[in-house]
């Protein structure tokens, strides 16, 4: 099938990226990582930029998306933390393609939690970043703060009409 000028592929992960909720550095990063192509030290490793792609977090396992966002114990106690405060049971493997696929009666309910599932994966590899460049890794508490923050201040600005 050829594609012209003005044919749109529709992907399922748009209401989870492109969410009017979302703070648009969410977007990004999360529009990254849900193609896989966040430069993790594997794909790094893969272009053949570095030589080692061990995690700086952990220590021990390879630094991959998987790993990075899911399951590493830091990313999996933030990832509780975040189902807690949201009051929403996430499965433990594929928590964005779950996200993609959620029904809720509220769309307002809905694009909140979306946004707050692709704010944790902005604070995880802002963590991650933090870890490399720093050497230091915050508590999964703060991250969850971060993210709730950002949630209410977005929320807020929505509702005064700030873009």
């Amino acid at each position: 099938m050829e594609f012209g000028k003005g044919v749109q592929l529709k992907v399922s992960w748009v209401p989870l990226i492109w969410n009017r909720y979302n703070v648009p550095k969410y977007s990004i990063i999360g529009w990254l990582a849900i193609q896989k192509r966040l430069m993790t030290k594997y794909r790094l490793l893969r272009f053949g930029i570095i030589t080692d792609a061990k995690c700086d977090m952990c220590l021990a396992q390879q630094e991959d998306h998987q790993h990075l966002l899911y399951d590493y114990v830091f990313s999996a106690q933030c990832w509780l933390s975040l189902q807690d405060w949201l009051g929403v049971k996430l499965p433990q493997n594929g928590i964005l393609e779950w996200g993609i696929k959620w029904r809720c009666r509220s769309l307002l309910r809905k694009q909140m939690v979306l946004s707050a599932m692709v704010g944790l994966v902005y604070h995880l590899w802002y963590a991650r970043n933090i870890c490399r460049l720093e050497q230091r890794l915050p508590r999964p508490s703060a991250v969850i703060a971060m993210v709730k923050e950002d949630i209410q201040v977005r929320r807020n600005s929505m509702q005064l009409g700030v873009p």
